[in-house]
């Protein structure tokens, strides 16, 4: 069955404004979430990412690594889904039920499908 991954973008302080309660009962949502589509069979599996890192260039047939992310975007991708659907239009309505929605967009592509759909 084909996979899909979920990009859960957002701004650096979507989150800022949730008390440690609130941040609680989000982050259940999140693992309820996963759990339904665990049930369902269709969970491949997903996390958080880190804040921080590093990026890797190749430059002149070396590597040079800097500390990043950093882009000049204003969301980040603080986290991913990976789910198993019959096609797109299903993996949509899977990840238009995701609870993340009320904080930033969900980016939504096919897992291991290169170049450009029309």
């Amino acid at each position: 069955m084909p996979q899909y991954i979920g990009f859960i973008r957002a701004t650096k302080d979507a989150h800022d404004h949730l008390g440690p309660g609130e941040a609680q009962r989000v982050l259940e949502r999140y693992l309820a979430w996963a759990d339904e589509r665990t049930k369902e069979g269709r969970f491949v599996g997903g996390g958080g990412l880190s804040k921080s890192g590093r990026v890797l260039r190749g430059s002149g047939g070396g590597v040079g690594a800097t500390d990043g992310p950093h882009t000049e975007a204003t969301e980040i991708v603080g986290g991913y889904q990976v789910i198993e659907a019959e096609d797109f239009d299903q993996a949509e309505k899977m990840f238009a039920t995701h609870p993340h929605l009320e904080f930033g967009p969900i980016e939504v592509r096919k897992v291991g499908e290169r170049g450009c759909e029309d």
